[in-house]
């Protein structure tokens, strides 16, 4: 078995690259020898859904599965979060020793596990999953330590997951000290807007609104929390689905939500609840002082707790500030309680907040929610405070002028910062999964106008590639050509550096779109390298795509199962998007090599997502006639019928796009083999960017004149789109058109010796093909110089020249560097060696 487990469990959005490595452990872990991750996260990070999953891939790979978790109980009890889990796997006489007090020796468990291991290995590798480590009593954690090591020329996988909060502890020392010695690590963070979008719009199965947007942005990712934050919101009605979009009708957390939150925190301390009841009070952000003065304790006595509510990841360090991490959880925690308790600690909070400065609209709020009827001044309950705190009529005074004076409108936008960016990302994001072209432009600039206005230069290069892409689907190719040149310089990108390779990729697309393969590939490829010195592989996936696909379309299927292979290595840990383009790419391929069985299979991700998921069709338009045509091919008019109505769906979205308009007619002209419709496809491509689009659907209208006996009329069309793809390089079309035409008893000569590539007629037109790169490298090496002379001349990679060269060859129809020289005699001169 390789190091790469094929495995159908299902992805777990913004976890992929911990799936990934995960994938790849299980791969190094079966041909023998054993290793141990550790996973970190705070509560709701999706540590258990990451262990369900990992267990999931073990099983579908051939692995035995041992899972199971420790609870706040086992800390007391000898053994038994390890008698537990074993319980059902161990044999009872090796049990018995976990369970009999009388006769218990420590190490004897420890010996009888690993020769269950060592039993149980010879059949199958085996994966253990941890789930709470942290919980485990002194003496599992003791059995622990010398099972992993016990167990390191074994085939057995162990996977702990463990809390943020750091509280002292034998298991976590015991997990430290794996760490030490070599077991991988990995932090679950907040997840992405991106992941958060695409999740909401899974659960609620229709296009999030901007008001569920804004909802759900205020769990800033927690995956426990977005998830319990939707179902309660749909199943109490205050979400609704209306013709496909979920609608926000009641922007209150139903109880039961409420209720998950307590649970979310069941994990901390007594004291640092009680922190948690006093600061919600305070607002979303205060400091440690104002905590400590709100419950009349020293400031340094509350670090530690503090210290343990930052690493739980429910409060995060704002610099001088703490905030809450999840909006929500504070605003539950408010809410639930009491009205005496809530009116007194507003009271409080006055009184500490005017003592620390705060801005008079803070105190007067929290004055005026502490009001109690009878009219009282503040008192303040903290027993170091000896004096009743009566603030003076001019000083009250003061404040309620600088209460005026604030509500002038502010010359930044009201909500702070994060938050705005946050909501906007949000959107783009759905906007994109449900293709709302005219959306994503508009979100992704008031990105850029949000990012402008606060000097931020990482978000502004981040949100024009955005706004790139949004163009690029729009069909507003010279808007968008404008901004994706602008921005080559490396130095632009080192904040973001995964912005680079993303900045290549966009590029190559559009040039794609635009039929410049030869240019769309270079850029692709420059993606691709970028990508692995990154050692981001998962970002590279894309980038493959479109290369496999410039490799179809070009007819080099040898170079397009390469990359199809190259990608596949790299899939696990990419995105739904990514993923979605590389099936379609894959089973162009596999079409091009007549298997349409492969074809279908390969496709039934992207078949799943439709209707409900159109992105592929947001970003390929065309790609909905390639999917109806492949599911018509076997039979499947379901599945073509409900790709032909989301592309429908986009066009009805966007009507002013001529590609998605266009991309619907020929959707369904394929599906019902309609000329009419078909003609109206091609009439919209040609008043649109896409040449290749064009042509495609040329080409199918012309099969359905033909089969309305209309010969002729599809004769000149198949012309016309062979013409097409030969401007543009498409020597894999091109072929087809002609084996098509022959098909119609209609053959079209051919010249040179790649006759059944069908380079384009005449030596000169096929020197016209090469691009500007081309030439300055066959110039070159014209000139007698290597290839990797020419990349240290031209400041490229050997195997851009070589690429290049490659490319050069067949479109000249030349084998050896003696032939491309006479070609470059022919048709200019050649300056002397070393010259320019």
């Amino acid at each position: 078995m390789g190091n790469d487990v094929k495995s159908t469990a299902p992805a777990f959005p913004g976890r992929e690259i911990i799936l990934y490595e995960i994938r790849q452990a299980l791969g190094r872990t079966a041909p023998g020898g054993g290793s141990c991750l550790v996973v970190e996260g705070a509560a709701g990070t999706g540590k258990s859904e990451l262990l369900r999953l990992a267990g999931m891939h073990g099983e579908a790979s051939g692995f035995g599965l041992v899972a199971g978790t420790a609870v706040p109980l086992d800390t007391g009890a000898p053994f038994s979060t390890l008698r537990r889990v074993l319980r059902e796997n161990l044999p009872a006489r090796d049990y018995a020793l976990l369970t009999d007090r009388q006769t218990f020796d420590p190490l004897a468990p420890v010996d009888r596990i690993v020769e269950y291991l060592r039993r149980t290995t010879r059949l199958r590798p085996l994966l253990v999953a941890l789930d709470d480590a942290h919980l485990v009593d002194d003496l599992t954690a003791d059995a622990l330590r010398n099972l992993i090591d016990a167990s390191a020329s074994l085939p057995v996988l162990w996977i702990l997951a463990r809390g943020a909060s750091r509280t002292p502890g034998h298991a976590q020392e015991t997990i430290d000290w794996l760490i030490r010695e070599g077991a991988a690590r990995h932090r679950l963070e907040s997840l992405s807007p991106e992941a958060v979008a695409e999740i909401t719009a899974e659960l609620l199965g229709a296009c999030p609104d901007d008001d569920v947007l804004a909802l759900v942005a205020r769990v800033n990712g927690n995956p426990f929390l977005l998830n319990e934050l939707l179902v309660t919101s749909l199943s109490d009605g205050r979400i609704c689905v209306q013709d496909g979009v979920a609608v926000l009708i009641d922007a209150e957390p139903a109880p039961a939500f409420r209720q998950a939150v307590v649970h979310h925190l069941r994990g901390l301390s007594h004291e640092c609840l009680r922190i948690l009841d006093a600061v919600a009070v305070l607002g979303p952000r205060f400091s440690i002082h104002e905590a400590a003065g709100l419950l009349g304790r020293n400031p340094v006595e509350l670090l530690p707790l503090i210290g343990e509510l930052i690493a739980a990841s429910v409060l995060e360090d704002e610099g001088p500030c703490l905030s809450f991490r999840h909006p929500l959880v504070r605003e539950t925690l408010y809410d639930r309680l009491s009205e005496p308790t809530r009116t007194a600690l507003h009271r409080e909070a006055a009184a500490t907040l005017w003592r620390e400065g705060r801005s008079a609209p803070t105190f007067l709020e929290h004055l005026m929610l502490g009001r109690r009827g009878d009219g009282d001044a503040l008192t303040p309950a903290a027993p170091h405070q000896e004096a009743r705190f009566v603030p003076p009529a001019g000083q009250l005074a003061l404040a309620a002028r600088r209460t005026a004076a604030s509500a002038a409108p502010p010359s930044a936008p009201s909500a702070p910062y994060a938050e705005l960016m946050y909501r906007t990302t949000l959107r783009y994001s759905a906007a994109q999964v449900q293709g709302l072209h005219g959306q994503m432009v508009a979100h992704a600039r008031a990105a850029l106008r949000i990012a402008r206005d606060h000097g931020d230069r990482t978000n502004r290069a981040h949100h024009q590639l955005w706004l790139a892409i949004a163009l690029t689907a729009s069909d507003e190719f010279d808007q968008a050509g404008e901004i994706l040149a602008e921005r080559c310089d490396p130095s632009d990108h080192v904040a973001l550096p995964w912005v680079r390779p993303m900045w290549h990729y966009h590029r190559a697309q559009l040039k794609l779109a635009a039929g410049r393969l030869d240019d769309a590939d270079e850029d692709a490829a420059e993606a691709v390298r970028i990508c692995e010195r990154l050692a981001a592989p998962s970002l590279a996936v894309g980038p493959l795509a479109l290369r496999i696909r410039v490799a179809v379309h070009r007819n080099e299927l040898t170079e397009a199962n390469r990359h199809v292979d190259h990608a596949s290595r790299l899939s696990a840990a990419a995105s739904g998007a990514a993923l979605e383009e590389l099936s379609w790419v894959t089973a162009l391929l596999h079409s091009a090599e007549n298997d349409r069985e492969s074809a279908l299979d390969t496709l039934s991700r992207v078949y799943s997502g439709v209707p409900k998921r159109p992105l592929l069709l947001t970003r390929e338009p065309h790609a909905g006639a390639c999917l109806v045509r492949t599911a018509m091919s076997a039979g499947d008019s379901e599945r073509a019928t409900a790709v032909a109505e989301a592309a429908r769906l986009v066009a009805t979205r966007n009507p002013t796009v001529t590609s998605a308009v266009a991309a619907a007619a020929h959707a369904e002209g394929v599906l019902c083999n309609d000329v009419d419709r078909l003609r109206a496809a091609v009439s919209a491509y040609r008043s649109g960017p896409r040449p290749l689009s064009l042509a495609a659907a040329t080409e199918d209208l012309a099969l359905a004149e033909n089969d309305a006996g209309a010969r002729n009329t599809a004769i000149g069309l198949l012309d016309e789109a062979l013409a097409r793809y030969k401007n543009h390089g498409a020597r894999g079309d091109a072929l087809r058109v002609r084996k098509t035409l022959r098909s119609l008893a209609v053959r079209r000569r051919t010249r040179g010796r790649d006759r059944d590539l069908d380079p384009v007629e005449g030596p000169r037109a096929r020197w016209d093909q090469l691009t500007p790169s081309e030439l300055r490298v066959v110039r070159l090496v014209a000139q007698g110089l290597t290839n990797r002379e020419v990349a240290e001349k031209l400041f490229l990679s050997p195997h851009t020249v070589d690429s290049h060269l490659r490319h050069s060859f067949t479109k000249l129809g030349v084998t050896s560097r003696v032939e491309l020289t006479r070609q470059v005699l022919t048709h200019e001169e050649i300056p002397p060696a070393g010259s320019g």
